[in-house]
């Protein structure tokens, strides 16, 4: 008995359509070109900050009203709070409200 080869013993050989763990087979894949570009000739981040000056705070500007306003309205009440829990745990605090100190 000879030992079995490569080819019949269920390991993927070439490049299939579908996968070997299924065992469908198909057809060797051919005439599947890819093409790539080099990452030095794409210059992703071309003009990024020339961009952002430009445009950025435009659009930032734009965004304002949605941002700014609730987060003036909750610093507002921020302040707000803090400063009326100092006056209640203090010794005026105690005296208006009728309490002890």
């Amino acid at each position: 008995m000879r030992p079995s080869s490569i080819v019949h013993s269920g390991m993927p050989s070439g490049h299939k359509w579908v996968g070997w763990w299924g065992a469908f087979g198909g057809p060797t894949q051919k005439g599947i070109k890819s093409y790539a570009v080099s990452s030095f000739q794409q210059n992703p981040f071309a003009g990024v900050f020339q961009g952002y000056f430009f445009n950025g705070f435009r659009r930032a500007a734009k965004q304002l009203p949605y941002s700014g306003i609730p987060f003036v309205v909750g610093y507002f009440i921020y302040t707000w709070g803090n400063k009326e829990y100092n006056y209640v745990n203090s010794k005026e605090g105690h005296l208006a409200l009728g309490e002890e100190h």
